[in-house]
This record gives structure tokens, C-alpha cells and sequence, in this order.
């Protein structure tokens, strides 16, 4: 197999979870589906400039989706897989031009997809956290909270 095929397989996959999750009325969907198609076609084909332009359809269909009345968490997921599919996408199609044919890039593709979704799903449930958790601010928390930055900065301007 190809260097590349398995990144650009996980990266349509991304695209189209994305693609499910911003497809949010008419204009969000076709604008999904040019996105999701450009994603696809650019990553197997080993053309970065076509995945870049399905990532900012889909990006357009989640601006789209949010006009629409898409929730939070929807619309903070679908760009999260967005991130991932432009990413991996990107690495299938620059792993295609750099390495030949025999070269097996297997866990490189794997272990790339597997670290750009955990990076993105930790920034999501980062951005989604305040609408799911209600937290007071407590005096002694916003105290702490400013010793330690005070603290931090000590230790970094403390010459080595």
C-alpha cells in the first residue's frame, strides 16, 4: 500500500464527521459536501492545495451551521474534526510526495491521526467545558490563583 492511503482514509473519515455535524439546513450541507469531496479527493490524490480548500468549505459549512442555530458542542466538535481532517489530509498528501512507494509509513500515518485527535478533542472539551460545568469563583480561589501567577513569573524572571 501507498504511503499516505491511511492517513488520507482517516482523514475523510474526519471530514465527514465534520460534514455530520455542521450539515445544518441547505447552504451548510452543499458547502459540507464540496468540503467533505475536496478533503477526500485532495488527500488520495496527494494534492495539499484541494485539501485546503475542502477544509475551508467545511469551515464554511460550520460558519453556516452556527448562522443556522447549531449548538455549542456541535458546532466545537465539527471544527475539531475539521482540524483533524486538514491536518492528516496535509500529512497523507506531503508523506505521498517525500517517500516512495515501497515505504511502509503505516504507524507514522497511525500515530499522527491518533495525536492530532486527542490534541483536538482535548481542545474541544477545553471550549466546551464552560457551558456543560457551572463553577463560582470563590475568593480564596481567585487569591491562590494570584500567588501562583505571581509565583510563576518570579521563577521565570530568576536568572538560570
Amino acid at each position: 500500500m501507498r504511503p499516505g492511503r491511511v492517513a488520507a482514509g482517516y482523514a475523510t473519515g474526519a471530514a465527514v464527521v465534520a460534514f455530520v455535524l455542521a450539515g445544518v439546513g441547505a447552504l451548510a450541507t452543499v458547502l459540507g459536501v464540496l468540503g467533505l469531496v475536496g478533503i477526500a479527493i485532495g488527500s488520495f490524490r496527494g494534492r495539499a492545495t484541494i485539501v485546503t480548500v475542502g477544509a475551508v468549505g467545511l469551515f464554511g459549512a460550520i460558519v453556516v451551521g452556527g448562522v443556522a442555530g447549531a449548538g455549542t458542542a456541535q458546532l466545537v466538535g465539527a471544527g475539531a474534526a475539521v482540524a483533524v481532517a486538514w491536518t492528516v489530509g496535509r500529512t497523507a498528501t506531503e508523506l505521498r510526495a517525500a517517500l516512495d512507494e515501497a515505504a511502509d509509513a503505516h504507524r507514522l500515518e497511525a500515530t499522527h491521526a491518533a495525536g492530532t485527535t486527542a490534541v483536538a478533542l482535548g481542545a474541544a472539551g477545553v471550549a466546551v467545558a464552560p457551558t456543560v460545568l457551572s463553577v463560582s469563583a470563590s475568593p480564596s480561589g481567585v487569591g491562590l490563583l494570584l500567588v501562583g501567577g505571581v509565583c510563576l513569573t518570579a521563577a521565570l524572571a530568576l536568572p538560570e
